[in-house]
């Protein structure tokens, strides 16, 4: 379908996102600030130690909320009337949840690493992960009733203290301990909002629940839950055999590498997540469901290609600019990760369909069968290749997943071809490679610039976008 008349397809009147394009911008650039100050206080082994207590906390992190996150949009969204049960059943198991999590991440912090310094790190990370499941609850409630703007004071005051006290604390040499006290205060603070102003927008109206619907609420959060924790594994892994094989300091050049591409799909979040609740209710309806996919498609694709494509062409200057001299030697692994952006961005709207049609089992399974791919390749190639090898396998993994998402979203969506918006965006992405190639060497911003706007142009002479674009996604 054309871009006008994939414009032209029925659709609501907009709320969620640009509010959740606001969050997600805050939470991208401040990703992305701390990473630096952390590269560039801490050198590589400090951000070995970093990034290796983070992974830990992201793997555990799937046991706080269970994933219900999703489960309670899609049913708040279709059931607007049941919001409040829903929100006061979420917070009771995300606090029960929350609890057990902590306890699991210290006890296991403690028997298999034991250094105090993780120790503690794990610490100040579980409470800031146990503050962030709550915020999660009403979050969810004003994404559903398409509300998401209540929801940006919170976050965006919480990500600028994030950077702030990261700033402060490195400053007053607290090592990796900075960023995870940062992290309680910003935690902390989101929740704090987010709460006021939740209870402003219900007035007095009590909250209650009981203990077989939080029990019954878990439940049927399984598959969420196992889809978060095998996604975990697959995405993160890889950081944990580093440490176990290879140490800290391979952990850091490993985690430069894959911070800009662990953190550049917040853009296909934000577009995921704001279609989420209107997915979920073209559940039966293929050719409703396919004209949403088709066009989250195009943006998914029109945004990763070129981001891969000029992050193969400047990752050396690129990674030195963030982190230092020291950092070059990252460049390789991420050249290797860089083109699982687009396939990342694909399976990120194939996962968010399958959620949101019923699907969640599906979603799971290849979750579970890439997680089980990528721990079994890592422990063969981690050991001679180290972070070079973590970056081919986790490319493997992702190939592998995006094949399987297509396979099972078939059946639920019509008209998904790839063919049209491949070569819509191809093109543009092959002349702003040639323009990146062929202009003299200059510093690595004005190169990326001139990429984009090189793209921005091309693109839209081939079609890989359109100003009608813009106002379809206010409407969502």
């Amino acid at each position: 379908m054309s871009s006008a008349a994939e414009a032209a397809a029925p659709a609501e009147a907009g709320g969620n996102l640009a509010s959740l394009g606001l969050i997600q911008a805050f939470r991208m650039a401040s990703g992305v600030a701390v990473n630096v100050m952390v590269m560039r206080s801490l050198g590589v082994e400090g951000f070995g130690v970093y990034g290796y207590v983070t992974t830990l906390v992201g793997l555990a992190s799937f046991g706080s909320t269970m994933g219900m996150d999703r489960l309670l949009k899609r049913e708040m969204a279709r059931d607007p009337e049941s919001a409040r049960r829903y929100v006061a059943t979420g917070l009771a198991a995300s606090t029960l949840l929350s609890v057990t999590t902590g306890v699991a991440l210290l006890a296991w912090a403690w028997a298999v690493d034991g250094r105090p310094v993780v120790l503690l790190a794990a610490a100040l990370a579980a409470t800031a992960l146990g503050l962030q499941s709550l915020a999660v609850v009403p979050n969810s409630y004003f994404h559903a009733i398409r509300r998401m703007r209540l929801g940006v004071r919170g976050n965006v005051a919480g990500r600028a203290l994030l950077v702030l006290a990261t700033a402060l604390f490195l400053w007053q040499q607290l090592g990796v301990l900075a960023v995870f006290a940062a992290q309680v205060l910003d935690a902390a603070v989101t929740l704090g909002i987010v709460w006021f102003i939740f209870r402003r927008q219900l007035g007095a109206t009590a909250l209650g629940t009981t203990g077989p619907e939080v029990r019954a609420l878990i439940r049927a959060s399984l598959p969420f839950g196992l889809n978060a924790l095998f996604g975990s594994i697959y995405l993160s892994v890889d950081v944990l055999l580093l440490a176990w094989m290879r140490g800290d300091e391979e952990v850091g050049i490993y985690r430069a590498a894959v911070m800009l591409i662990s953190l550049f799909p917040i853009l296909a979040e934000t577009l995921t997540t704001g279609i989420y609740p209107r997915m979920s209710r073209h559940l039966g309806r293929s050719d409703l469901a396919g004209t949403e996919l088709r066009f989250a498609t195009r943006i998914l694709l029109g945004i990763s290609v070129p981001a891969a494509v000029g992050g193969i062409l400047t990752a050396a200057p690129l990674m030195v600019l963030l982190g230092g001299p020291e950092f070059a030697v990252s460049a390789l692994p991420f050249i290797v990760m860089a083109p699982l952006l687009p396939l990342r961005f694909l399976n990120n709207g194939y996962g968010m369909t399958l959620s949101a049609l019923d699907r969640q089992e599906d979603r799971t399974r290849g979750v579970f069968f890439a997680a089980a791919l990528n721990v079994g390749v890592n422990l063969v190639v981690i050991p001679r290749y180290g972070a070079l090898g973590a970056a081919a396998t986790t490319l493997l993994t992702e190939v592998l997943l995006a094949a399987w998402m297509r396979w099972r979203i078939a059946p639920l969506v019509t008209g998904l071809g790839l063919g049209d918006t491949l070569v819509r965006v191809g093109i543009p992405s092959a002349a702003m490679a040639a323009a990146i190639l062929l202009v003299p060497p200059a510093h690595v911003l004005l190169t990326i610039a001139l990429g984009v706007l090189v793209y921005g142009v091309c693109g839209r002479l081939s079609g890989a976008w359109h100003p009608s674009d813009l106002r379809r996604l206010r409407r969502v």
